[in-house]
């Protein structure tokens, strides 16, 4: 458990209840921040890592090996990571909402993918967006034209805020 009392972290504790975070989320910052000014550098060793032995073929262990099973999408959920303004871009936007061919958007396309997959495997496959603060709002109103996608209330899983470290200060930024 990282410590939360550390003087360090307290400008980012009051900012991050400011927010109203929560309190898991102000414990993982908080590890990652005490993990941060440590020093450590998060890299794991190349002596520490084995190469795998053996991998399955496609064409010897798989193929004519396995069934197709529609049944089993129930239980997956398909996951597009959405959270990035495209501020970098010169965007004030989800870059998903680009439009990228034909009129559409990235995100028309992925829309256009669930919705044709449901119809091809005759099954409900799960869609889930991993939104950011930023991104929200006018992700799920873009897809207001996808009835069927938006008012699903399993759509989004909202990424935390987490506040900006300072390099120089390790403070916030």
């Amino acid at each position: 458990m990282a410590n939360i009392s550390d003087s360090r972290f307290a400008p980012f504790l009051a900012k991050m209840k400011e927010e109203k975070l929560s309190d898991a989320a102000i414990s993982a910052f908080c590890h990652s921040y005490m993990e941060l000014v440590s020093g450590a550098s998060g890299m794991i060793k190349e002596s520490d890592i084995s190469a795998v032995s053996t991998l399955p073929h496609l064409d010897g262990d798989i193929r004519g090996k396995t069934e197709s099973n529609a049944a089993l999408l129930q239980q997956t959920v398909m996951l597009k990571l959405n959270g990035g303004l495209g501020t970098s871009m010169g965007l004030d936007k989800a870059k998903s909402l680009l439009e990228v061919k034909g009129g559409n958007s990235f995100l028309d396309l992925t829309a256009q993918q669930v919705i044709s997959m449901r119809k091809s495997f005759k099954t409900h496959v799960n869609f889930m967006l991993m939104n950011s603060f930023n991104t929200s709002a006018d992700t799920l109103e873009f897809l207001t034209k996808y009835p069927v996608l938006v008012d699903d209330p399993k759509i989004e899983l909202m990424q935390n805020k987490v506040p900006k470290v300072d390099k120089a200060t390790m403070g916030p930024a």
